[in-house]
């Protein structure tokens, strides 16, 4: 299974519980922004969309006895649509590039050991590029070669 399907499949399960009996808003909203995030990256505009639902009791919509208003139908009807675009995003798209940190942090964690990891973050936290030229210079070829594999799969 291809990666950019591995992430519909994950964001249809979560438009899935939007159907389930137990439904409940904040549990949802907290297993979708997870989803985002792992997907999209931490500062994905959509992760604040979907933490900004809310069940609104006071609309004068709800005061008015004849009002088809249905609070919690239109916050479900909301994320459903936010993921769905999501989804339709991935398709079109592809899979996404998550926000620099983010990727890198991935990227390292699956390309080299925890001590290069830790090591070229530091060279990058303090925007050192030539010293992280002479770390990276230092490194094995088998290392250097998983490090660009993980880039060009990303």
């Amino acid at each position: 299974m291809e990666k950019s399907e591995k992430y519909i499949a994950v964001l249809r399960k979560q438009i899935d519980k939007l159907d389930e009996e137990d439904f409940d808003l904040e549990a949802w909203k907290s297993s979708a922004q997870s989803r985002l995030a792992s997907i999209f990256g931490e500062n994905d505009a959509r992760i604040k969309q979907i933490n900004d639902l809310k069940i609104d009791y006071s609309s004068w919509a709800l005061r008015d006895s004849n009002s088809r208003y249905k609070p919690v139908e239109t916050c479900k009807k909301k994320g459903r649509e936010i993921i769905e675009s999501l989804i339709d995003e991935i398709d079109i798209v592809g899979v996404p590039f998550k926000n620099g940190h983010d990727q890198l942090n991935s990227l390292l964690k699956e390309a080299v050991s925890e001590d290069v990891s830790k090591e070229i973050e530091n060279y990058l936290a303090q925007d050192d590029h030539k010293g992280l030229k002479k770390y990276l210079n230092k490194l094995n070829k088998e290392t250097l070669t998983n490090l660009l594999l993980q880039v060009l799969k990303s």
